[in-house]
């Protein structure tokens, strides 16, 4: 199909860390690279990019000043980029960002395409919630994707939750895997260590890890823990990793740019979120081939891709001896871990992010002619 026709320009915070954002890079470079017109939005002001753009994206970075207007003055040069440069259907990630989106395109008759990125029964309650994570369920819950063209979601129970109305206009397109710079399956000995990703937050449940991790670690004294990631938690987690006496058995090196390098020996990837959307760390390890370990949480991504006991191992959440017995039993049954393994990485071809991106390009089209 050609798609040299089609024009689409993504709306992000920034590019730099964060799942949403790797995605977008990873859209943006291969719709381009499939001949549309693509550009992207960035509406903050940092001018470091984590994630890699293509010279065939056009990126528009926006400035305004720290003061009390800056959410003002960032609709504004969003809706100044519309009205005056070649942008398309517009494809806003995150709920604070899609509002912009939308105030800015007011009366300029842009399609808009909003995404559901998380899991979207989650409470504004939870503890240790940013004020941001805050204002965006509250943005959904008062009827945000009622005013969105179309709605992508990533999984079906992502998609159930929400209204027949929201529902008639989508569809589910899963987060793509760059298998273009995704190392390749590792192929010798799994080196001992176990590994984990993630924003250090409530939702993502390390302290079970680190819990389980413990006990683990007492028959099997020469594994070491590697989680990446970083945030407020930080300082609770090294206090229960002292308490735990695991200490020197952990290690978090923060966030780094090429996870999937890093990790890509490792004996095992664990995720224990009580939450979560598509994890794009998930996909990686299990395109590498990677013995997973992941929670059956909401909103279904996990159990979407991983088929429990064939290419990954999925336990329930909050079940810190379940996470003991799979762990055991990955580096006790080396036939049980290849097994994982060499199911693990047919994922590389099913959600490559040329077919990912092809289904996006499809979706532009569609949403053009209604």
């Amino acid at each position: 199909m050609d798609f040299k026709d089609k024009t689409l320009t993504f709306v992000t915070s920034s590019l730099t860390q964060g799942g949403a954002e790797r995605v977008i890079s990873i859209l943006a470079n291969q719709c381009a690279d499939m001949g549309a017109n693509v550009s992207v939005i960035v509406i903050r002001e940092k001018n470091v990019h984590t994630y890699y753009l293509s010279d065939k994206v056009k990126c528009y970075h926006i400035h305004t000043k720290y003061n009390k207007l800056k959410i003002i003055q960032r609709i504004y040069a969003i809706r100044k980029i519309i009205k005056n440069e070649n942008v398309g259907v517009l494809v806003p990630f995150l709920s604070i960002v899609s509002l912009y989106t939308l105030v800015a395109g007011i009366g300029l008759k842009k399609k808009i395409i909003m995404s559901e990125r998380a899991d979207p029964g989650v409470s504004i309650f939870e503890k240790n919630m940013t004020w941001k994570d805050r204002i965006g369920i509250l943005i959904k819950k008062a009827g945000l994707f009622r005013l969105a063209d179309y709605v992508v979601f990533q999984t079906p129970d992502a998609k159930n939750y929400y209204s027949e109305n929201i529902r008639r206009k989508s569809c589910i397109i899963p987060n793509p895997i760059d298998t273009e710079n995704l190392p390749i399956p590792y192929k010798g000995e799994r080196e001992k260590r176990i590994v984990a990703a993630g924003r250090f937050s409530e939702e993502k449940n390390f302290s079970m890890l680190f819990k389980a991790f413990a006990i683990f670690h007492e028959q099997h004294p020469e594994y070491i823990l590697e989680l990446y990631g970083d945030g407020l938690l930080r300082n609770q987690f090294e206090l229960l990793c002292r308490k735990l006496g695991i200490q020197n058995a952990v290690k978090m090196p923060g966030f780094i740019k090429d996870l999937p390098i890093a990790i890509n020996k490792a004996a095992m990837y664990i995720s224990t979120s009580n939450h979560e959307g598509l994890s794009n760390a998930m996909l990686e390890a299990l395109g590498m081939g990677i013995p997973s370990i992941v929670t059956d949480c909401p909103a279904g991504g996990s159990k979407m891709i991983i088929n429990h006991g064939v290419n990954g191992i999925l336990i329930a959440m909050n079940d810190k001896q379940g996470l003991i017995s799979a762990m055991d039993r990955i580096v006790s049954d080396d036939k049980y871990a290849e097994m994982l393994s060499l199911n693990a990485v047919k994922v590389r071809e099913f959600y490559s992010k040329d077919k990912i991106a092809e289904r996006w390009l499809k979706l532009i089209n569609q949403v053009n002619i209604r």
